[in-house]
């Protein structure tokens, strides 16, 4: 049997009753639509929508019989959509614990359906813990997994359009092909309406923003969706209350376990201070490890030490990972956030890789891209939205050890003017320095204060309202002030570096370095 014979017998047991479409309708709760569409063989119903018919029927126990066995989709079974479990999962206990309560909360049966939004930047394992997630509790869900890779960061540049994705649920569900719309707005109406008596779990996989996940949400309180991004999808958290769950790279010791899963325990107790190296090198990012892994594990006799000794002199840098054992390599991962970036927010990207250190304020950063302050925070705010930044409890903005390496190339690439950004980045400091002192360590009329050049256009000028706000910013810039005097070799710069080591030599807690 089919929709066409299902169809028959609904209306046949209808009139028999004596009912109209709209007596039914309000007797079971169906909609008038609903029913017409089952009756003309459009549509088959779900489990409660069936009984919710039977029972305003009153059918017998024959005619129950006959019209569930009439109701059921052939050719269509229940959706195993999910990829395979990864083989080596770990260090994200702390995540997975907040996941499956949440998971609790869809099982429970609550009054919205459950949304989980998983953010973080290329490489970090979000897709790997979110089909962790979905196995893990795939059998709370009895009407199948959906899944999707929506693409939405790939190197192509072409993103699976939400239409599309919403086709192939469909038809997973088993919708026939001549029945679903066109419209991209009348299939997600489609697929909610399929799903509304269903307990499914949903994973959309590798989202572009907020826009491209929201049409393939469903409605159903039975169902659990988990989307992945490297854009932090907050629209999602108020417009659906999406749980955010934010990863971050492996700290060493997770990273280590990581890396001994793949390659050993013994292996790597053995030369325990160059499998510490390895994973340094690989900043804890866990795609970089699972890539030096594959590689070691195909080399079981290898040596840790030569490897990091090794991968220490590769250039370019991300070149060392690389490996034919794994699909997808660091670069090619970064390659997919950087591309979707405006042109003045890549450029601005790029010239971060100028500062000394992995943490900068949003003041130098400004300096080093030589924009203002109020591009310069919405360039922020779109780089950490789109994980190629973070923020640390300071507030100050962290470039991950690999991404620095992959901006470094583009601006290779590109042609950026990078001497340029390092004067600016000179002068913010020599010149916010001369003026935080004079709160500090001198008083005003100190001769150190005659006249001095105005620095470069792009740099940012501070105003200190007194001794804290001047110390506070020498803390704040101390790391940035020690590694510049410590780092720049350019003979270009040696007058800028001799004034900047005479304004921060006098700062107390710089004289010692």
């Amino acid at each position: 049997m089919g929709e066409t014979d299902f169809g028959e017998l609904l209306r046949a047991v209808r009139l028999r009753s004596s009912l109209t479409l709209e007596g039914l309708a309000e007797a079971s709760g169906v909609s008038v639509r609903a029913i017409s569409d089952m009756e003309r063989g459009k549509s088959l119903p779900r489990q409660g929508t069936l009984a919710g018919l039977m029972a305003a029927l009153g059918l017998d126990e024959s005619e129950r019989a006959d019209l569930l066995g009439a109701s059921v989709r052939r050719g269509a079974g229940t959706p195993r959509q999910l990829p395979p479990d990864p083989a080596v999962f770990g260090a994200r206990e702390a995540e997975m614990k907040a996941a499956l309560a949440l998971t609790d909360g869809a099982s429970a049966g609550g009054r919205h359906a459950v949304v989980a939004a998983i953010s973080g930047m290329a490489g970090v394992g979000k897709t790997a813990l979110a089909v962790h997630w979905a196995h893990r509790v795939a059998d709370r869900f009895p009407d199948g997994q959906l899944y999707v890779n929506l693409h939405g960061f790939e190197k192509s540049g072409w993103p699976v359009e939400a239409g599309a994705a919403l086709k192939g649920f469909l038809r997973a569900l088993g919708v026939r092909a001549k029945e679903i719309p066109r419209g991209t707005e009348e299939r997600a109406a489609l697929f909610r309406e399929q799903v509304v008596d269903r307990r499914l779990l949903v994973v959309l996989d590798n989202a572009l923003d907020y826009e491209h996940a929201r049409p393939l949400l469903p409605a159903s309180t039975g169902c659990l969706t988990i989307v992945t991004s490297r854009s932090r999808l907050s629209a999602l958290s108020a417009t659906d209350g999406a749980a955010l769950i934010g990863l971050d790279v492996w700290s060493r010791e997770e990273a280590l376990a990581a890396l001994a899963a793949r390659i050993g325990a013994d292996r790597c107790r053995a030369e325990a201070v160059a499998a510490a190296e390895i994973v340094d090198l690989c900043g804890g990012l866990p795609l970089a490890i699972a890539v030096v892994g594959a590689r070691l594990a195909a080399e079981p006799q290898a040596s840790l030490r030569r490897a990091v000794r090794e991968w220490e002199a590769v250039r370019p840098r991300l070149d060392a990972f690389t490996s034919d054992a794994h699909p997808v390599d660091v670069r090619a991962a970064l390659c997919g956030s950087y591309r979707i970036l405006p042109d003045a927010t890549a450029r601005f990207f790029r010239a971060l890789v100028l500062h000394p250190t992995p943490a900068m304020s949003a003041e130098a950063a400004a300096s080093l891209a030589g924009v203002g302050m109020p591009k310069t925070l919405r360039y922020l705010r779109e780089l950490t939205s789109g994980s190629l930044l973070s923020r640390d409890g300071e507030g100050l903005y962290v470039l991950h050890d690999l991404v620095r390496a992959y901006a470094a190339e583009r601006a290779e690439s590109e042609g950026d003017d990078l001497l340029g950004a390092e004067i600016r980045l000179l002068d913010y400091l020599w010149h916010n320095a001369r003026s935080a002192n004079r709160h500090v360590s001198r008083p005003p009329s100190s001769a150190a204060d005659a006249p001095v050049p105005a620095p470069v256009p792009g740099v940012v000028r501070l105003e200190f309202g007194g001794r804290k706000e001047a110390l506070d910013w020498f803390r704040r810039e101390e790391a940035a002030g020690r590694a510049v005097l410590r780092r720049t070799a350019d003979r270009r710069l040696s007058g800028r570096l001799v004034d900047l080591t005479r304004e921060w030599a006098s700062h107390p807690s710089l004289a010692r370095h």
